[in-house]
């Protein structure tokens, strides 16, 4: 009985070995990530995932951050000075953008500010909260990408 105790014991390490590491990376997998940000217009960006995501997560505009990367208190688009750190208390709201998928897989989305985007402004993207359709809630980021307003 030892013997098919340590074989199964054996085995059921090997197996995890395995298998672990492959159901990380795929959960991994689930986490879109930010591609690309191009502003479109005076006041709009276009922002592109690398993956379809939850549409509502991806209109939803508590789910991104502005850092101005020159300016120690936030000014215009911005929602972060350049030393701040995101909280919930920080991002953008409805009241100063709205966002719309921009194409119908979901990748990519037009946020349209409420005031144009500086000239010459140096900012940063940060996006956090947001999922692949059905996939279960994420606390994490989705990444981030500077940007120079035009």
């Amino acid at each position: 009985m030892s013997k098919f105790m340590t074989r199964l014991v054996l085995i059921s390490i090997f197996t995890l070995a395995i298998v672990a590491p492959q159901a990380a990376s795929a959960r991994e997998q689930t986490i879109p990530m930010l591609r690309e940000v191009k502003q479109t217009s005076p006041n709009q960006l276009l922002i592109t995932y690398d993956q379809p995501v939850d549409k509502t997560k991806g209109i939803t505009p508590t789910n991104y951050w502005i850092q101005s990367t020159t300016d120690v208190t936030p000014t215009g688009i911005a929602t972060l000075g350049k030393n701040d750190q995101v909280n919930p208390s920080n991002s953008l709201t409805a009241s100063k953008v709205s966002i719309a998928a921009a194409d119908s897989q979901n990748q990519s989305f037009v946020l349209t500010f409420n005031q144009n985007i500086s000239k010459g402004k140096s900012y940063k993207m940060i996006i956090c909260y947001v999922t692949t359709p059905g996939a279960p809630p994420f606390t994490g980021d989705n990444g981030s990408a500077t940007f120079i307003g035009q």
